[in-house]
């Protein structure tokens, strides 16, 4: 199975900086593709992590608590995962920590001596490469000169543009790696390839008065079929992260203006970093200049726009409007541009809510508004919330709510592509109604992005009892989108993820549990039941994923060098409940990959394989599109389960699933073998038949 899943080493010892900025950058880079995942040493211990993780990713802090967290089974587990394939990145503390030996300050207050046993390099990592190094002030921090050994990475001279070899790089703290090529011993034999090295202001941590040349920064590790990369440097450190005031030595004092001059070029050693390591990167994060004021793109939460899409009625639609503009009684702080700045302040977020500015020609929210609401406070370094110093210090959580805002849309005032590029909710309002349903995507909402349509309505609970039955919440980019147990669910642009609220009675013929299967069979049978569509090869695994049939052909943009039929997940659901008076609330959160070939598959590349090896000519999907079928299958299919049950809708599931005749293991009766011979229609197990006792 393709690792998706980059896990990133979040327990004691880690820095309160070094982990928040690790994390956005990998976002930024990663997002793409793979999903950000803070891992603790229990998760590592208990959870079989192995066989979805990409990568391993460990941050800058304290490499003592690791190994007091870690030795034993879970460094057991770490090392063997990379012998068998994975991947090891460690930068600072983790450098250390990857290191067969640990030498941190010698013969000072601070001293660390000792083995470690993840040992990817066998040799010694010794630090500080630089002296005034505090834990508790940004003191020995710097923009260290850093000389990229291009070579080593093997990567198209165009990759690196113009870009000098020598760098500047944040530094506070990390070590040198005492390789056999830079001890001079031949032949070299501790597998280790230097990628980056110090330049030769570097002094020995034993005796400071002693300059090393060369000392290597950043190296490569082969371990088995894996790899480890060890980093005495912070490229994950931009310059935006950073608060002027905070480097008031000589040696840093204009470190963050050293970093932003230099800033794509340490974008472009990271991305080179990480190809070296076979994880796939955004390129859109290694461009010269990704904005004119900032040196990253960094994903920011955009306003959540509300409108009628399938309701009938000006009374109905005034009346929600009403119902949620009143609820937000408490004045805000950010009136801007005419605009009265109102909250709701709900159990997970403050909710601004206002209506949609309706002149033609102006933005439905005004910018000066829009940015003083929602743009990260962390982003500014003059701000309180702003992450300064304490590189060794313990991760704290910051309580703080989260601010999102709502705007109350009517049919004249919908959002322009300026603020909902990806997404055109005109053509989603058309889609729904040709697409006849009268409650489920009764309301749509919209957002380019946020942190999780399924959070923001399971857990902000006074919007959720306000927000009209069928409501249909609808993302581009999820920050932190969920799957089942504690997976992230991956949201690169082109796949559909949308939360839709339904609440549903308690009805003995129509039991709730299953509710996700219908879910599942709808996702599935609105695409197949269009007309030409009927053998695009969608399927159900049980209980309710949805996977693929891919099968890459001649002119496939696939870069898989395979030509055999695989299945392949595509999209998922998590279904939320909670019930109050006879009531059941039910959140179904649905990702669905529509129009994006990455990670696996998806719908519109089927249909491309399909016309090809069938001679046909289907139009691909849209987000749009598919969002008003799958609503308006599922009304279909919910209509018929509240008079009938599920059981008159078995055969369509069969028809889709996976399992017919599936040999199975059964864990609760001793392992014994069985085969699957359907499902049960009001509790949602499988049943089976057993083969060594037939008839039972």
């Amino acid at each position: 199975m393709v690792g998706l899943n980059v896990l990133v080493y979040c327990g004691p010892g880690i820095g309160l900086n070094a982990y928040a900025y690790l994390i956005r950058t990998l976002r930024q880079f990663l997002g793409h593709r793979y999903a950000i995942i803070p891992v603790d040493p229990e998760t590592l211990r208990k959870e079989p992590w192995e066989s979805k993780a990409a990568m391993l990713v460990v941050p800058g802090g304290r490499d003592m608590p690791y190994a007091a967290a870690m030795n034993g089974e879970i460094n057991k587990r770490i090392k063997e995962w990379v012998h068998r394939g994975g991947r090891y990145l460690g930068f600072c503390a983790g450098g250390y920590y990857g290191s067969g030996h640990c030498e941190f300050q010698p013969g000072t207050p601070l001293e660390v001596i000792g083995d470690r046993e993840l040992a990817f390099f066998k040799g010694t990592c010794l630090g500080c490469a630089y002296p005034g190094y505090d834990y508790k002030s940004e003191d020995g921090a710097r923009a260290a000169e850093a000389v990229v050994e291009r070579d080593a990475f093997k990567l198209p001279a165009a990759f690196w543009k113009r870009d000098p070899t020598n760098v500047r790089i944040y530094y506070n703290g990390g070590g040198y790696f005492l390789t056999d090529e830079f001890l001079g011993k031949h032949p070299a034999n501790d597998n280790a390839l230097v990628l980056v090295r110090y330049a030769s202001d570097v002094s020995d941590p034993r005796n400071r008065t002693k300059l090393v040349t060369g000392a290597p920064a950043v190296i490569s590790c082969k371990a088995g079929r894996g790899v480890a990369v060890l980093s005495g440097l912070h490229p994950e450190y931009a310059w935006d992260f950073l608060a002027p005031s905070c480097y008031t030595q000589s040696h840093n004092k204009h470190l963050v203006a050293l970093l932003r001059s230099h800033d794509a070029y340490r974008r472009r050693l990271l991305g080179a970093m990480l190809a070296h390591m076979k994880i796939d990167v955004d390129k859109d994060a290694l461009v010269d200049n990704v904005s004119p004021d900032r040196s990253i793109r960094v994903p920011t939460r955009t306003p959540t726009f509300l409108v009628p899409a399938r309701v009938s009625g000006v009374a109905a639609a005034a009346t929600t409007m009403y119902a949620l503009k009143n609820a937000a009684s408490a004045r805000g702080q950010n009136d801007a541009d005419g605009v009265i700045d109102t909250v709701l302040h709900d159990a997970a977020d403050d909710i601004h809510i206002i209506s949609a500015i309706s002149e033609n020609g102006q933005r439905r929210v005004p910018r000066a508004y829009q940015d003083a609401v929602l743009l990260p406070s962390a982003l500014d370094p003059a701000s309180k919330h702003n992450l300064v110093g304490l590189e060794g210090a313990e991760l704290v959580q910051d309580s703080t709510k989260d601010q999102s805002m709502l705007v109350l849309c009517t049919q004249d005032s919908l959002p322009g592509s300026s603020e909902t590029p990806r997404f055109d909710m005109s053509l989603a309002i058309q889609y729904m109604r040709e697409e006849k349903a009268h409650t489920a995507g009764a309301w749509l909402m919209y957002s380019d992005t946020t942190n999780s349509t399924q959070t923001f309505m399971e857990k902000n609970t006074r919007l959720q009892a306000l927000l009209p039955n069928g409501t249909v919440n609808v993302a581009t980019v999820q920050l932190a989108g969920r799957g089942r147990g504690r997976n992230a669910w991956i949201s690169p642009v082109g796949c559909l993820q949308f939360t839709m609220l339904l609440r549903h009675p308690t009805m003995k013929q129509a039991p709730v549990v299953m509710m996700q299967y219908l879910m599942s069979v709808a996702i599935v049978e609105a695409v197949k039941a269009q007309p030409g569509y009927e053998g695009i090869p969608l399927r159900l695994k049980w209980p309710n994923d949805v996977y693929a049939l891919h099968t890459p052909v001649g002119d496939s943009s696939d870069s898989s060098e395979s030509t055999d039929p695989s299945y392949s997940k595509i999209g998922g659901i998590l279904v939320g409940s909670s019930f109050k008076a006879g009531e059941f609330t039910l959140l179904f959160g649905c990702g669905i990959n529509v129009a994006n070939p990455l990670p696996t598959t998806s719908i519109n590349k089927l249909i491309h394989e399909y016309n090809i090896s069938h001679g046909t000519s289907l139009a691909e999907m849209s987000l749009e599109k598919v969002v008003a079928l799958v609503t308006a299958k599922f009304e279909e299919l919910y209509r018929k389960f509240l008079v009938s049950g599920f059981e008159p809708l078995l055969p369509l599931y069969y028809k889709n699933w996976l399992h017919t005749d599936q040999h199975v293991s059964l864990a609760n009766q001793g392992f014994e073998r069985a085969k699957v011979i359907g499902l049960c229609p009001t509790s949602g197990l499988l049943r089976v038949s057993s083969l060594i006792n037939p008839g039972t």
